[in-house]
């Protein structure tokens, strides 16, 4: 993540109290933060970062007014609203409301949406223009900033935000953008999901990233996305899951090693998150699944 300096201190300039931040939680690929705002605000401005910013409305109400260069936009805020702040954007704010009100906020870096856009467009990345708006209703930026919210509360790694973040900007592109739907997938990437699941099984311990799955294959993050998603109707981070899963079950069936040996052989550096995608994909305990294994 680039130019970071801007979005990291966004957090002085507003009026709220922050709940949680991925930068905490060492998410470096984008930037997502929960806030709880106070009922009412007099004007007070944001300054631009480098940065494409999504406000998710999660909880509580209020009517809301944002101002953009000179044209100021109004609307009743409720949770499922979503504004955007375009980067490179200064915004002007002030709301009113009977209780407080609860933002996710999703930081989403500039070289992730101008490559994503190279994939989908032979025009210039540089020129891309995103919009600044308030008040739209989109229930797949909801469920993917949600999904976010609740990975990160389960100490789930980077790679999930990784992701999260190239599809994300993939739909901004397609259907706030106005860019084209990406291009169809070729005979070829078979053979590149296959060196790239093979890459997987080869470094299961490992923390893993998406730019890193992307080399395996030759082909950009957004692309390997797609290909998974066309292939396997899964992501690249659900894949390595499951694969570690099913290592983990292997291990757990020969008895040779505790839970928390093989949780780290496994990629998992804390047992509790093992133990909860563990049970999340199997049914049952890793302790409960040894068990009825021998």
């Amino acid at each position: 993540m680039t130019n970071l300096s801007p979005s990291l201190h966004a957090h002085r300039h507003l009026r709220a109290a922050m709940t949680l931040s991925s930068w905490e939680a060492g998410w470096r690929s984008l930037l997502l933060r929960g806030y709880v705002d106070p009922p009412e605000v007099e004007e007070f401005k944001t300054p631009a970062t480098a940065d494409h910013l999504i406000v998710l409305v999660t909880g509580g109400a209020c009517d809301i007014e944002v101002r953009y260069g000179g044209h100021w936009q109004s609307m009743h805020y409720e949770p499922g609203h979503i504004g955007m702040t375009a980067p490179g954007q200064e915004a002007t704010l002030r709301w009113h409301g009977q209780t407080t009100h609860s933002t996710l906020q999703l930081h989403l870096p500039t070289p992730t949406l101008q490559r994503v856009f190279s994939d989908l467009s032979a025009g210039d990345p540089e020129r891309l223009e995103m919009p600044s708006m308030l008040g739209s209703v989109d229930p797949l930026v909801e469920q993917i900033m949600l999904g976010l919210a609740r990975a990160l509360s389960a100490g789930v790694p980077d790679l999930y935000a990784e992701s999260a973040g190239e599809l994300l900007a993939a739909h901004l592109l397609v259907h706030h953008a106005r860019r084209p739907a990406p291009r169809p997938v070729t005979a070829r990437d078979t053979l590149r999901l296959r060196r790239v699941e093979a890459f997987m099984r080869e470094h299961l311990g490992e923390p893993l990233s998406l730019e890193t799955l992307a080399e395996q294959a030759g082909v950009s993050r957004f692309h390997l996305l797609r290909l998974f998603k066309r292939a396997n109707g899964e992501t690249p981070f659900a894949r390595l899951t499951r694969l570690r899963i099913e290592e983990a079950q292997s291990l757990l069936a020969r008895g040779r090693q505790s839970v928390t040996e093989i949780a780290l052989a496994c990629g998992y550096q804390n047992p509790a998150h093992f133990a909860s995608a563990f049970r999340r994909l199997v049914g049952v305990s890793p302790t409960d699944y040894r068990r009825s294994a021998r």
